[in-house]
């Protein structure tokens, strides 16, 4: 795990931040400051391995901070925040991992987590050895492949990455092989079309044996089958939990919570394949069955911080979730915490306004009025 400091002039900004970061399972809130100067006379003493800048600030900006800061450690890893883009060429002058336009995202922290551990690893000398890793596949707010030396797999062409998650998507069932030429091939005849879709199985297969997976891509007259394993992708594991959990309780708890963490961001990180929006949809539709378990559990538990917490992950990635986002300001009213209620009120409100062109349902305005008296 990372040590992390956050540095951030706007408090509202930096609790999002120690909470986005707080929450991920490779890093840790080694320290969050809104002054720079706090934060640069505390580094010595909280020794972290990474520090999360904001560049516009008063007295100190991020970047002549991130300067002073590696005076001190040439091994911090720096990322930059700022609400405006035209910084970009100065962040990385002194070396900064990343540059993150604001509002954070959990999947622009998911990507960035990356970046860091793999750096650490490597400056450490602690990267563990190829033969332990196992293939795998993430699907949620990326999509990602690795083999069995844990490196990542270099599709043959994109086409071949597409099958690949089509397949995926539809694993243990035989998908007809002129469906996959209509598909991924919409605007070849049928010949060229089957054609293709017979070269890239083969790409696949290589690639996929390669990569030291034990999937089987079966074969008949009619099309493909990929018999796949739930174990192997996030995605898999989030549909094998749900088909066989009806609610979260003691037992399974742990497992939901591992779930949520790894199960963020849109499927496929969001690629723009043609017949992906349907299960997108259901993925989508996955994680928050899995968001309102776990919270429901939290609640029933009497730990209302945690469920608020389920809440608040899950709406990282779906902003726009009514029903979350009126669950999120319910619990905020029943353990009395008008400040967080009145945050979160008013970020979605403006979300709505500037996003749809709406305004809060009138039960939520009705709580919102209830909670200012």
């Amino acid at each position: 795990m990372l040590r992390v400091i956050i540095v951030e002039d706007e408090e509202p900004i930096l609790d999002l931040m120690e909470r986005l970061v707080g929450r991920h399972p490779m890093l840790e809130v080694a320290g969050a400051f809104t002054s720079p100067i706090e934060a640069l006379e505390r580094y010595s003493q909280l020794k972290p391995d990474a520090a999360f800048l904001d560049i516009e600030m008063p007295k100190m900006g991020g970047i002549e901070l991130a300067e002073k800061l590696k005076a001190i450690d040439e091994e911090l890893q720096v990322v930059f925040t700022t609400a405006y883009p035209g910084y970009a060429v100065d962040a990385f002058r002194v070396s900064a991992v990343d540059y993150l336009l604001k509002p954070v995202t959990p999947d622009d922290l998911e990507r960035v987590a990356g970046r860091l551990s793999k750096n650490h690893s490597l400056r450490a000398g602690n990267r563990e050895p190829a033969e332990e890793a196992v293939p795998s596949v993430r699907c949620f707010g990326t999509f990602e492949t690795r083999g069995a030396g844990g490196g990542m797999v270099n599709w043959p062409t994109r086409k071949t990455e597409e099958l690949f998650a089509y397949l995926l998507a539809y694993p243990n069932r035989l998908v007809n092989k002129w469906q996959l030429s209509d598909l991924l091939w919409p605007d070849l005849d049928e010949e060229r079309g089957l054609h293709n879709v017979h070269n890239t199985v083969y790409r696949l297969k290589k690639a996929l044996k390669a990569a030291g997976f034990s999937l089987e891509l079966g074969s008949t007259n009619e099309g493909y089958h990929l018999a796949s394993g739930a174990e192997f992708s996030d995605f898999g594991r989030l549909r094998e939990f749900l088909g066989r959990s009806a609610k979260i309780d003691g037992r399974n708890a742990a497992e939901a919570k591992k779930l949520q963490l790894s199960c963020r961001g849109t499927l496929f990180g969001g690629k723009d394949y043609a017949w992906s929006a349907g299960i997108a949809a259901e993925a989508s539709a996955q994680q928050a069955t899995l968001a309102r378990m776990l919270a429901a559990w939290h609640r029933g538990q009497g730990d209302l911080a945690s469920a608020k917490d389920v809440l608040s992950l899950y709406l990282g990635h779906e902003l726009l979730d009514e029903e979350m986002n009126a669950e999120l300001l319910r619990l905020c009213a029943e353990s009395g915490d008008a400040a967080a209620f009145c945050r979160h009120y008013e970020s979605y409100r403006r979300l709505l306004e500037d996003e749809l062109g709406i305004a809060p349902s009138a039960a939520m305005r009705e709580l919102a009025a209830s909670m200012s008296r």
